[in-house]
């Protein structure tokens, strides 16, 4: 597949992430330059690293919520470069990646933030949308444990440029095992930070005209390519999750299926 569209699938924005020091509109000229097509803003949600106030009325939260992805489209409709929406929402550390949908279904949605995982995913997938895992495998002092959501995600973010590597060979291999669409992001959060050989995406032969057709390549599995700045090494037997791992079912309950012999023998 001649892969000649770039996009940016996880980054985030000042305005509504704790975590990020840049507007949204700080980005676009840089990703132009690097050869991007577009970017989807990804900020964190409600039970993760959000930035807004959320004492606020839910509009008001709403609205400061968006705002970082407005201010990146406007200006990237000055310069040429694509933007689309989604956020990152978080359970126990297990945090996902939401496509498909806009601030008009947050404001129609005020319970989301006390939404399951189960929840979340029947919700998002009656309104067009997909969920995506974001590193799955991540060991960082906001979780105390690793939970994998297969049955209710329709994709495995493979590649984090965030993540030590191991994490990512171990997500690219429990990819493998579950058959789920592999994407691969930046996870940015500073614009003045970003070197062009860090950055990663996803590549496809036809522009995205919108975040539907990013949602319709996830969930019918077209194909598309994970564009990563180094080779991800294959997964070995001594890469055992740095935290307690497990398996959630259908429902999002947790089970007694041994992660470590699951990435070595499969499903």
């Amino acid at each position: 597949m001649s892969a000649a569209y770039l996009y940016e699938t996880h980054m985030h924005t000042r305005q509504a992430s704790a975590c990020s020091d840049t507007p949204g509109r700080d980005y676009i000229q840089k990703y132009i330059d690097f050869g991007y097509d577009g970017i989807i803003i990804t900020d964190h949600f409600w039970r993760g690293n959000c930035g807004v106030d959320r004492t606020l009325p839910w509009p008001d939260f709403v609205r400061q919520f968006v705002s970082g992805y407005e201010e990146a489209r406007d200006e990237g409709e000055k310069r040429g470069l694509k933007v689309f929406f989604g956020w990152e929402e978080n359970f126990e550390g297990d945090e996902y990646l939401i496509y498909g949908l806009d601030g008009q279904f947050m404001l129609n949605h005020p319970d989301m933030i006390r939404w399951t995982r189960r929840q979340q995913y029947d919700a998002v997938h009656a309104a067009g949308g997909c969920v995506v895992q974001a590193h799955p495998f991540r060991s960082r002092g906001y979780n105390h444990g690793i939970f994998l959501s297969p049955f209710l995600s329709d994709g495995i973010e493979g590649f984090n440029a965030g993540n030590e590597m191991k994490w990512n060979s171990q997500a690219m291999r429990y990819a493998h095992w579950t058959g789920l669409p592999v994407t691969a992001g930046s996870d940015n959060h500073h614009a003045y930070a970003m070197k062009q050989e860090n950055l990663a995406g996803v590549a496809f032969d036809q522009p995205l005209n919108d975040i539907a057709d990013y949602v319709r390549a996830i969930l019918e599995k077209r194909p598309f390519a994970a564009h990563l700045p180094v080779p991800v090494p294959d997964w070995t037997e001594d890469m055992a999750p740095d935290l307690p791992a497990f398996w959630l079912d259908e429902m999002g309950e947790r089970t007694d299926k041994d992660v470590q012999q699951m990435l070595l023998r499969g499903l």
